[in-house]
C-alpha cells in the first residue's frame, strides 16, 4: 500500500482535505447532525413554547412573577437541548482533528466516542481553551480591535490541533505553539483560511438560497416564521428608525434574517468536519510529527495485486 507525507502547500492540503473528507463523508455527516440541527430544534422548541404560549400564560396567571416562571419553564427543555448540542459542537473542533489523524493513519474513521475523549479526559483545560477564544473573538469583533485582532486569530487559528496533539502543555502553551507554528506561514495559513471559507461557507449559502428562492419555497417558510415575529413589539423601535431616517423593521424582514442565519448556520456546522480536516493537514504540515498518508487503493490496483499474489503461489 503506497504511502505519502503531507505536503507542505496550500492546495496540497486542500486536495488531500477533500479526499480524506468524501472518503469519510458518512460518517462525518452523521458526527455533525445532532451538533448542528439540535442546537437548532432546542431554539426553536425554545422559542415557540415560550412565545406560543405566553399569551395563555399571562391571561391565566394573576402574579406577574408567576407567569414569567411559567415561560421560563416551558422554555427549558429546549433550553437544555441547545446546550448539550452546543457543547457536543465545540467538542467536534478537538474530536474531527482525532478522526482526520486516524483517516489519514488507518484509511477510515472508527471509534468515535474515543476521538471525543481527547477533549473530554482533559475537561477544565479543554473548557479553559474555549473560555480564552471566546475571549479573543469578543475582542477581534469590537471596531477598536478589529485589525490586530484578525491578524492575531490567524496566529492562533491551530490552538485547537496544538489542544489536540500535543496533551503535555499547560493552557497558554496551546496559544504560544500556534503563534510559533504560523510565524513565517501567516500569508499561507491566511490564504488557507478565504479559500476554505469562501467555498465550503459562502458559496453553499448562496448556492441554498438560490435553489429555495427558484423552487418559490423561500416565501412559504418566511410564512412560518410571521407566526412568531409578529409578536415582536417593533413599534418603539420602528419610531426611532423613522426619526433618524432608516428603513423600518417588519416581521417579514426579521423573518427573512432568522431564515438566512439558519441556513449559514447549518452550512458552516455541517462542513465544519472539512475546514478541520484542512487544518489539522496544515498543522501535520508545519510540524515534525508527520504521519504517513494511507492511500485508498482503486479497484484496477486491486485486481493487479491480486493477480500478482495469485502468481506468487503458482
Amino acid at each position: 500500500m503506497s504511502k505519502d507525507g503531507i505536503k507542505n502547500s496550500v492546495w496540497g492540503v486542500l486536495f488531500e482535505g477533500i479526499k480524506i473528507y468524501f472518503s469519510n463523508i458518512d460518517k462525518f455527516v452523521l458526527y455533525m447532525l445532532y451538533p448542528v440541527f439540535g442546537q437548532i430544534f432546542g431554539i426553536l422548541l425554545s422559542f415557540g413554547l415560550s412565545l406560543g404560549f405566553a399569551e395563555k400564560v399571562v391571561e391565566k396567571v394573576d402574579n406577574p412573577l408567576h407567569a414569567i416562571l411559567v415561560v421560563v419553564l416551558l422554555a427549558l427543555p429546549g433550553l437544555l437541548i441547545f446546550a448539550n448540542a452546543f457543547w457536543e459542537f465545540m467538542v467536534a473542533y478537538v474530536s474531527l482533528n482525532s478522526m482526520t489523524y486516524g483517516a489519514i493513519t488507518t484509511g477510515k474513521v472508527y471509534d468515535i466516542p474515543s476521538h471525543k475523549a481527547v477533549a473530554t479526559q482533559r475537561l477544565w483545560h479543554f473548557i479553559g481553551l474555549l473560555m480564552l477564544v471566546g475571549i479573543l473573538c469578543s475582542l477581534a469583533t469590537s471596531i477598536f480591535f478589529i485589525i490586530p485582532g484578525f491578524i492575531l486569530w490567524i496566529y492562533f487559528i491551530l490552538v485547537y490541533q496544538v489542544f489536540t496533539f500535543e496533551q503535555d502543555g499547560q493552557l497558554q502553551d496551546n496559544f504560544k505553539r500556534s503563534f510559533v507554528l504560523i510565524r513565517g506561514n501567516w500569508f499561507r495559513t491566511f490564504i488557507l483560511m478565504c479559500v476554505l471559507t469562501f467555498f465550503s461557507i459562502f458559496i453553499i449559502t448562496e448556492g441554498i438560497t438560490v435553489v429555495f428562492d427558484y423552487l418559490n419555497l423561500s416565501e412559504k417558510i418566511y410564512l412560518g416564521f410571521t407566526m412568531y415575529t409578529n409578536m415582536i413589539p417593533l413599534d418603539l423601535v420602528n419610531q426611532i428608525l423613522v426619526h433618524l431616517k432608516m428603513p423600518l423593521i417588519t416581521p417579514h424582514l426579521i423573518a427573512q434574517w432568522v431564515w438566512f442565519c439558519i441556513i449559514s448556520f447549518v452550512v458552516t456546522g455541517m462542513t465544519l468536519p472539512i475546514r478541520s480536516i484542512c487544518w489539522t493537514l496544515w498543522y501535520l504540515s508545519l510540524t515534525d510529527k508527520q504521519p504517513q498518508i494511507v492511500k485508498s487503493q482503486t479497484k484496477k490496483q486491486k485486481r493487479g495485486r491480486k493477480r500478482a499474489e495469485n502468481y506468487e503461489d503458482e
